[in-house]
């Protein structure tokens, strides 16, 4: 066992004594840093966890030590970043943490499951990166700006993603910082000073009239109940993750309405949408054998007890794609950008397209609004000036 020191004065060009693992009753990593309050070494103790393994214990005890004295060598002082106590917890249990009060968010309804598959996503794809660099078993207390930098870099350069996949990694990493601020494994935000991209305007891709009826014929013939799913995003502009919610008590057909719940609705808002008279036969079709509690689209996309999980529909949607030989940009959302785009062609008011696609405001839906139907203003056009 180590003998303590107890320096009173500091030594020029010393402000710290390295860390050293002192196995006593606690076990404790133990160095001196300069307090700048007194200018002297002060004594700083930080505990190492019990673990059940007597070895394991000693090994991490030993990388703590080494993780500070690194700190230490690059100027890092425990006194001005007092934030970090919980620091040493291994980042890959950080991730767990938070992933883990996520999904129970999600089991409350106060996050949507595309969000926690979107965060193990991001986290899966940086601890990849972290197995990479050799920094596997780092602690939280080294998820710092440089390293979230060079991973940033890493997703935008050298795996060839989009300025908006990189700036959706930078914002979600933005939400972990803060969160791990708030429980004190980190004292700063290491996304601050990396800025987002410009992102070009998202294109609409519209299927075009003839397009679109032979994707609803040969829909009709193959795959009856997929069929009905894309009218009802093409007609009533309903989301993907929405539609995998939606109940058959949810159906009003007399009123010719569905009710999209706030536990549904990406804005998490109770509004209704509209079933035109076109789509009305046919779901009412696809729901005669239902039962009320049942979902509209679960196993087969048929009416059943267990909700169809959401990338099925992408999925096929793919192969629908590949069968017609469609063109890549026709993406499953093509139905419901299409429907919006017609719905302003025919002539329906804004307003009443925005509150049928649930838009925040009436400029995101102006965004649909096709070239050919813009209109000069008649007083402009004919004044004499």
């Amino acid at each position: 066992m180590s003998t303590p020191q107890k320096p009173k004065k500091v030594t020029p060009f010393v402000d710290y004594i390295p860390a050293e693992l002192r196995e006593n009753k606690t076990w404790e990593i133990v160095y001196y840093a300069l307090d700048p309050h007194t200018n002297t070494l002060k004594i700083k103790r930080n505990r190492v966890r019990p673990l059940k393994s007597v070895s394991e214990r000693r090994k991490l005890g030993k990388r703590m030590v080494l993780e500070v004295n690194k700190r230490l060598g690059r100027g890092w002082n425990p006194f001005i970043n007092e934030d970090e106590f919980r620091g040493y917890t291994r980042f890959s249990q950080v991730c767990k943490i938070f992933l883990d009060r996520t999904e129970k968010e999600v089991r409350n309804n106060d996050k949507r499951p595309d969000t926690l598959r979107s965060y193990a996503s991001f986290l899966k794809n940086f601890q990849f990166f972290l197995s990479e660099i050799g920094e596997s078993d780092m602690f939280a207390l080294k998820f710092e700006h440089s390293l979230l930098r060079d991973f940033i870099d890493h997703i935008y350069y050298d795996r060839e993603n989009s300025a908006r996949t990189r700036n959706n990694y930078l914002h979600f990493f933005n939400t972990f910082s803060e969160w791990m601020i708030r429980r004190q494994y980190i004292s700063k935000n290491p996304t601050l000073r990396i800025e987002p991209l410009p992102v070009s305007r998202k294109t609409r891709i519209v299927i075009p009239d003839e397009v679109l009826k032979h994707i609803f014929e040969y829909l009709k013939k193959v795959s009856p109940q997929y069929h009905i799913l894309c009218l009802m995003c093409y007609y009533c502009l309903i989301r993907r993750t929405e539609m995998t919610k939606i109940r058959v008590r949810d159906i009003i057909l007399k009123n010719s309405v569905i009710y999209i719940t706030s536990e549904t609705a990406k804005n998490k808002k109770n509004l209704p949408v509209t079933i035109p008279d076109i789509l009305l036969p046919e779901l009412a079709n696809h729901l005669k054998k239902a039962n009320n509690q049942d979902f509209v689209f679960g196993t087969n996309f048929l009416p059943g007890p267990a909700s169809i999980h959401p990338k099925k529909i992408s999925d096929q949607w793919d192969k629908l794609r590949s069968k017609l030989n469609l063109p890549q940009e026709y993406q499953w959302y093509s139905l419901k950008d299409t429907g919006i785009t017609n719905l302003l062609k025919a002539g329906v008011p804004l307003i009443s397209v925005r509150d049928q696609a649930r838009h925040h405001s009436s400029n995101q839906t102006d965004a649909y609004t096709p070239k050919e139907i813009l209109a000069a203003n008649t007083d402009i056009r004919e004044a004499k000036i």
